[in-house]
């Protein structure tokens, strides 16, 4: 009888020790599969992120091109406007000298014919005295 209840002791122990490994085994593999599916979802943020960043450096990249071919652009557009200036005041510096010399001939030539003047008015007025004098 001692036996019978030694072995349906170990029996019921033995029982107790298979599920309660079934137990361990079973949050064993819960935990893991809870595992897997937090390393999955970290590993999809990290792909997400990972795909931002890569946008990110790709549209930076094209606005760094963007932003030098306007640079460019607008120095050739600045050279270009320095040219017109140049030009410009090159014209107005030649205008000016034009300008100079027409007003110096202008003069000479109000001076020339103001003698003119002065000489016919002279001799009209010799005239006029030797005609009275007659």
């Amino acid at each position: 009888a001692k036996s019978i209840d030694l072995e349906s002791s170990l029996v019921a122990e033995r029982e107790a020790s298979a599920a309660k490994y079934s137990e361990l085994e079973a949050e064993k593999t819960s935990f893991e599969a809870e595992l897997q599916d937090r390393i999955e979802s970290h590993n999809a943020e990290v792909e997400s992120i990972r795909e931002n960043l890569t946008h990110m450096q790709t549209k930076l990249t094209d606005a760094e091109s963007q932003s030098a071919a306007l640079k460019a652009e607008m120095e050739r557009h600045i050279d270009g406007l320095k040219t017109e200036l140049d030009a410009s005041h090159a014209k107005s510096i030649d205008l000016e000298s034009s300008l100079v010399a027409e007003r110096e001939a202008s003069a000479a030539k109000y001076s020339e014919l103001e003698a003119e003047k002065t000489s016919f008015e002279a001799e009209l007025q010799d005239r006029i005295e030797s005609h009275n004098a007659e």
